[in-house]
């Protein structure tokens, strides 16, 4: 058992090419989205890499994959268009190393978008329970015993590939709040996240908002009407929409949600 493993989703991948294009210098599970099912090992720079490739489609499925197939103590999920500083397994050991109580510990991305910059931390603290979890997956590293005890999975709906675009990581954190894992944030950078070919991301347009209206009743189920208010004030400077048209696609969401319709398939049976 090693003491860190980056547990990486990936589509389409023949090789393990991928190892030098994130420039990761650790254990790694790549959880590879293709037309093919295999099992696939390497071993490099006294690191070991294994890729299990299945035919799925959808990010949170095949998380549950690289999960299912971790070995580390130490974990972080990662996706395919981050490049990695040179030191992250030591920087993401050293913080979980000096705050043994930590569960989860949330690290700073860099990023190529001006309009989606991760918030920085100026210093690693414990995060309050009152506050939000408003982070992406790649963020996150964990206790992997932690995880399995609380038997934390990530939903099949939510994310690229799925009947609904995302917030399969906003889920998981939530399930590992409501079942008492410990937060921190930290104040160490880990790499670059280049958003120039989301599979998901299309803008702030109808797409976005009926998946934030599905997410709320989904998370939220007895107050998902509520929900859509705050969202109108947090998106108030995307232009992209009205406050009355992200107002109205996301009602259109929650009703999806609980008609289990994607998007398209709202759109054509409402004829939208």
């Amino acid at each position: 058992m090693s003491r860190f493993e980056i547990l990486c989703v990936t589509m389409h991948q023949n090789d393990f090419s991928k190892i030098e294009q994130m420039n990761i210098h650790s254990d790694v599970v790549f959880a590879n989205q293709a037309d093919t099912t295999r099992f696939d090992e390497k071993e490099f720079n006294g690191h070991y890499a294994r890729m299990i490739t299945t035919d799925t489609r959808g990010v949170g499925i095949n998380r549950n994959l690289a999960l299912i197939y971790a070995k580390g103590e130490i974990c972080l999920f990662s996706d395919d268009d981050i490049t990695y500083n040179d030191d992250v397994e030591k920087k993401v050991l050293a913080e979980f190393d000096t705050h043994p109580d930590a569960d989860i510990i949330i690290f700073h991305l860099n990023s190529d978008d001006p309009t989606r910059t991760p918030k920085k931390y100026s210093k690693t603290k414990k995060h309050s329970r009152l506050k939000g979890l408003r982070w992406g997956a790649t963020r996150v590293a964990f206790r992997l015993s932690a995880a399995k005890k609380a038997n934390l999975w990530f939903t099949t709906l939510f994310g690229g590939g799925c009947v609904f675009a995302a917030g399969e990581d906003s889920l998981w954190l939530n399930e590992a709040r409501k079942k008492g894992l410990k937060f921190y944030v930290s104040k160490e950078t880990i790499g670059n996240v280049s958003f120039e070919s989301s599979t998901w991301f299309t803008g702030y347009d109808e797409k976005l908002f009926y998946g934030k209206g599905a997410f709320c009743a989904q998370k939220s189920p007895r107050f998902a009407n509520i929900w859509p208010i705050y969202y109108v004030w947090r998106f108030i400077n995307k232009k992209e929409l009205s406050s009355k048209e992200k107002y109205v696609w996301m009602k259109h969401g929650i009703k999806g949600y609980r008609e289990m319709l994607s998007f398209n398939a709202y759109k054509e049976k409402y004829k939208l």
